[in-house]
């Protein structure tokens, strides 16, 4: 269908469809060609002003403007016509902007270009050791993103190319948000280098220090209310602290809080303006230190910026089972929200429809047992998705979708998977991210995917050739490719939820070439390290890899 026909569909369906007769003017559109119709007078009136699109008394006749409009309850008195049609419901506002768009334009007779639906595709941007925790974008274009290889990365182009900005050996990232194109944030699970900051869109990236006393020894999460307010919270082991920190000058200096009262786990937070925020965790019984077998969820409310809190759950832990809590939240609106509750062994999120003030827990079920979950997003207050580790080993990344507003669940790992994070744009959404093992997008375009294999050169698959290792028996054999000239090597280790478990390896000037690095997971640490999954990270000056390492 060229523009035109579509017009003249627009101006049929107006009156109730192609056959229907039209009194008083007639249907003056139908059985005419383009050139015919774009020079025709109605009532000694030219229909159309090419180049005019507002100005044609077409336009103003679909409109109710003068001298149309004159049957409308606030008729101009300069209007001598009905509007048109005349007695029928008025044309959409979005059929009308066609028009005068097509007139505008000069009236073409080119075929309308169709935009398909938005599907989910990964990016080029690099797939992690274990995944990319957080994504920030400003704008559908520009974002940045933290992974568990302790790199900071950006895009400015929608995700199609992507560029290192900082490696940071031996830290952990796990949050990241920006105020504006220049100054951000990134939080880390590191405890002597938790937070950094940047003034000009990555470029450079600056520890921020000293860090008030009682500041979360995680930084978890972080919410950017403007260029002046920002709120951190953390942290997501048991035997630290709960706390959140906030600065009200851009982050020349921050206060912090303990929030023991309150939970024993922190993880993300959210804020709508500098007073009204929530954050989301999980609380013991007992205070910490505790064990997450031994939590619930907690949704903390505050509307006096952090001065005191409401949990809003309270009163409701008989819903919620031991060994839940709170990972991440997110509103699609003033009124609906959505918490995603993190249980080894079960899927759940939790639901708002009144702003936050009550909240029920919602089984996500699927055929394919989702469990585990951490990220969560949706498009409006139907249509979402949930992903996260996927089971209770955390190998599955299992992603699942609902169009009924949570109600029912389904199988969708073409989403992505292990995904913590989803971002979106528009109202109603055009473009979204996700973080997961690598970074996926929301549209109705494709991202021209680079090679799926990394070139043969590539400096940190040589480092690490092996993205995943089995250990045999109590050692795992790490192989390595060591670059000539390298000055100082380590290898640091980490378990799952991105706690610090040790460094195995610190050599300065070490020799170059193949080599093997055996891990005694019963002494090298200090004390027998426990079996399940841990993400290794080997660093060579400023080249950095990471894997897998599976300790049975």
């Amino acid at each position: 269908m060229n523009r035109f026909q579509r017009v003249i569909e627009i101006l049929d369906g107006a009156v109730g469809g192609p056959g229907t007769p039209v009194g008083f003017h007639g249907a003056f559109w139908r059985n005419i060609t383009r050139d015919a119709f774009v020079a025709r007078q109605v009532f000694g009136l030219q229909l159309i002003t090419v180049g005019d699109g507002v100005g044609s008394n077409l336009v103003k006749a679909l409109k109710g403007q003068a001298p149309f409009g004159a049957d409308l309850p606030d008729a101009s008195p300069d209007a001598t016509f009905s509007r048109m049609p005349s007695g029928l419901q008025s044309v959409p506002p979005l059929e009308i902007a066609f028009i005068e768009t097509w007139i505008n334009d000069g009236c073409p007779g080119d075929e309308i270009q169709t935009v398909g639906a938005p599907t989910w595709h990964k990016t080029n941007a690099p797939v992690s050791s274990s995944r990319t925790d957080d994504i920030w974008f400003i704008d559908p274009q520009q974002g940045w993103a933290v992974n568990s290889d302790g790199n900071i990365i950006k895009t400015e182009d929608g995700g199609g190319t992507w560029v290192i900005q900082q490696s940071l050996p031996g830290v952990y990232l796990r949050s990241i948000a920006f105020a504006d194109a220049n100054v951000g944030w990134v939080g880390t699970l590191t405890r002597n280098r938790r937070l950094y900051q940047t003034t000009n869109g990555g470029a450079n990236w600056n520890e921020v220090r000293p860090l008030p006393a009682g500041a979360p020894v995680a930084i978890c999460g972080i919410s950017v209310v403007d260029a002046s307010t920002v709120y951190a919270s953390g942290s997501n082991r048991p035997n630290d602290v709960p706390a959140m920190m906030k600065t009200i000058d851009g982050g020349a200096t921050w206060s912090a809080w303990d929030m023991a009262a309150h939970a024993s786990i922190l993880i993300d937070t959210y804020f709508i303006d500098a007073m009204h925020g929530w954050v989301v965790g999980g609380k013991a019984a007992k205070a910490t230190p505790t064990t997450r077998d031994k939590l619930k969820p907690v949704i903390l409310e505050t509307m006096d910026g952090g001065s005191t809190w409401i949990n809003r759950l309270a009163g409701q832990e008989d819903q919620f089972p031991f060994g839940e809590w709170g990972w991440k939240i997110f509103f699609v609106d003033e009124l609906v929200g959505f918490v995603s509750l993190e249980n080894f062994t079960a899927a759940a999120i939790a639901k708002t429809t009144n702003g936050g003030r009550s909240w029920s827990r919602l089984e996500v079920v699927d055929r394919q047992g989702n469990a585990n979950l951490e990220g969560i997003g949706f498009l409006d207050a139907q249509r979402g998705w949930v992903g996260g580790w996927g089971s209770s080993d955390f190998s599955k990344g299992f992603s699942s979708a609902t169009l009924d507003g949570a109600a029912t669940w389904t199988a969708a790992n073409e989403i992505g998977k292990f995904i913590n994070r989803f971002r979106f744009f528009g109202k109603p959404v055009t473009v979204g991210y996700a973080s997961g093992d690598t970074v996926y997008k929301y549209s109705s375009e494709s991202v021209a995917l680079a090679a799926a294999s990394p070139p043969a050169n590539d400096d940190s698959t040589q480092l690490l050739p092996q993205r995943s290792i089995a250990a045999t028996g109590r050692s795992a054999t790490i192989p390595m490719r060591i670059p000539a000239g390298t000055k100082r090597l380590t290898l640091d280790v980490w378990d799952r939820f991105g706690v610090e478990v040790g460094r195995l390896l610190d050599e300065l000037r070490p020799l170059d070439g193949n080599r093997t690095f055996e891990w005694s997971v019963a002494e090298d640490l200090g004390s027998p390290t426990p079996a399940g999954e841990y993400i290794i990270r080997l660093t060579a000056d400023d080249i950095v890899a990471s894997s897998i390492v599976t300790l049975a």
